[in-house]
């Protein structure tokens, strides 16, 4: 078979891509190679399993505006197609009066990035 674009990697960013693909070139003809014998079980499959926020980020950078949007997408793409998610949140506390300076940096971050306490 003759494919227009081969994805190396069935995790999560392989399948991602290939999905973007498909919805943008329905047309298009792709082949995934994953070696493992399931889809995300080899790195994709050890990660956390956490929707992370971007509360750590500086705001307005790359990596807290991918993070918040990442965030939103994915919860709503569980939500469209009956993928459990929990909003648990997040708890950050300081361990001694030392770290309340970094704590407060925290808090403000986030409300930056448009995260609610």
């Amino acid at each position: 078979m003759t494919y227009d674009v081969a994805i190396i990697g069935g995790g999560i960013v392989g399948l991602a891509t290939a999905r973007a693909l498909l919805e943008r070139s329905p047309s298009l003809h792709l082949v995934l190679c994953e070696k493992e014998a399931e889809l995300g079980t080899h790195q994709t499959g050890h990660n956390s399993g956490v929707i992370h926020s971007g509360i750590y980020y500086k705001p307005g950078s790359l990596k807290a505006r991918l993070c918040v949007e990442g965030a939103r997408l994915m919860k709503a793409f569980c939500t469209e197609h009956g993928i459990h998610w929990e909003p648990c949140g997040k708890i950050i506390v300081a361990t001694d009066e030392g770290e309340l300076g970094r704590l407060q940096n925290i808090y403000e971050r986030g409300q930056a990035n448009g995260l609610r306490a």
